[in-house]
């Protein structure tokens, strides 16, 4: 290749995908024509490239930088047949990341790639057929899709095909989906060795394919819950509690609970809410506030019933008619039947108190903000 001009760009990434792109410029990606089809007053830009590899994980670094952009960039090349960009593409469609959310197209391009033998491709094929997305839900065919991936040494695909067994319910399976668990647990670090490793500890908590071993199970739980996973923190904490440990156990809960998403939250609240010990309910109240947070008038009534309930000790009547009443907002029935008919005094003179703090807040921000003005000048 002949040596690029100062107005060439040349990228070599990796060698993994071919790709070729002319007429762009990398980082920030610049067209060298304008939207009107007619040259843009800046010299052309040329991208001279050769056979090369991008990974998926490039593409979605790429991505992270220049969203726009590269979504453009990445649509043609899944168009041009690299299966990098078409996994990349499929999984923004099913996201709806940078354009319009098409699951039945995102199914489409992990097709297209898995068909061309795309690792990745054939676990989100077989992530579709598990949950329905853009396809009918098709279990058995997930269940292939995910054993070809973990032949091929793919670890979600190792751990997916495991839970998809597990699912299934046969005893038989539980050996085999013991040995995906604990490869994936002893192969790294990433997201989906933390499942591997907090599933593998839930097997030898419970004695799922051997004897129980709660030595083990706290090894892996452990493990896993220094390294983030809310699951294994929250499972971890349990057997701490079981064991006497109240104050590990309380560190880790609260961890899960802080770091996890509502997802994980809304799971685990009902279950430390029907714990007998005060503590404990008191850490599924807030996951309920961390929730509630959200607005989501399910999430608000939740919480509102527990204060209204006093399911974990002194119960706020007052702090739960205004939750049910902004849940009732929203349209939930629910909580619209819990509302007094009249509201109490107490409940008044709250809302008034927050009226005056917020207005005693924006007092004090307009005072700073004209004395910071006063010292600028």
């Amino acid at each position: 290749m002949s040596q690029p001009r100062s107005d060439e760009t040349v990228l070599t990434p990796p060698r993994q995908h071919t790709a070729l792109m002319a007429g762009w410029k990398f980082g920030p990606f610049l067209p060298t024509h304008g939207e009107s089809g007619q040259a843009a007053q800046q010299p052309p830009i040329r991208v001279l490239m050769s056979t090369q590899h991008m990974s998926p994980e490039q593409l979605r670094e790429l991505l992270a930088g220049h969203p726009h952009d590269a979504v453009r960039w990445i649509t043609t090349a899944a168009r041009a047949g690299f299966t990098a960009a078409q996994v990349v593409l499929g999984q923004l469609l099913l996201d709806g990341r940078g354009m319009a959310r098409d699951a039945a197209q995102a199914f489409v391009w992990f097709e297209k790639a898995a068909t061309a033998g795309d690792i990745e491709a054939g676990n989100m094929l077989g992530r579709c057929y598990e949950q329905g997305w853009g396809v009918a839900a098709n279990p058995a065919l997930a269940t292939q899709c995910f054993a070809n991936a973990a032949q091929r040494g793919h670890v979600w695909g190792r751990v997916n095909l495991a839970q998809m067994l597990m699912r299934a319910g046969d005893p038989a399976d539980r050996p085999r989906c013991f040995e995906l668990f604990r490869v994936a647990a002893e192969g790294g670090t990433s997201k989906p060795h933390l499942k591997a490793m907090n599933s593998l500890a839930r097997f030898l908590e419970e004695g799922w394919a051997g004897s129980p071993d709660l030595t083990g199970a706290a090894f892996w739980y452990f493990k896993a819950a220094q390294l983030g996973d809310h699951w294994a923190q929250y499972n971890l904490a349990t057997i701490l509690y079981r064991h006497g440990d109240e104050a590990s156990a309380a560190h880790w809960l609260q961890s899960a609970v802080t770091i996890s998403d509502n997802g994980f939250r809304r799971r685990i609240a009902p279950l430390l809410l029907a714990c007998p010990a005060p503590a404990l309910r008191r850490y599924g109240l807030d996951a309920l506030q961390r929730c509630a947070q959200s607005n989501a008038a399910e999430d608000l009534y939740a919480y509102g019933l527990a204060l209204h309930e006093a399911v974990a000790g002194a119960g706020d009547p007052v702090e739960a008619q205004l939750l049910f009443r902004a849940a009732a907002a929203q349209g939930h029935m629910q909580a619209a039947r819990l509302i007094h008919p009249t509201p109490p005094i107490a409940l008044i003179r709250r809302a008034a108190a927050r009226v005056l703090d917020l207005t005693r807040h924006c007092s004090e921000f307009i005072r700073g903000s004209k004395a910071a003005q006063g010292t600028n000048q």
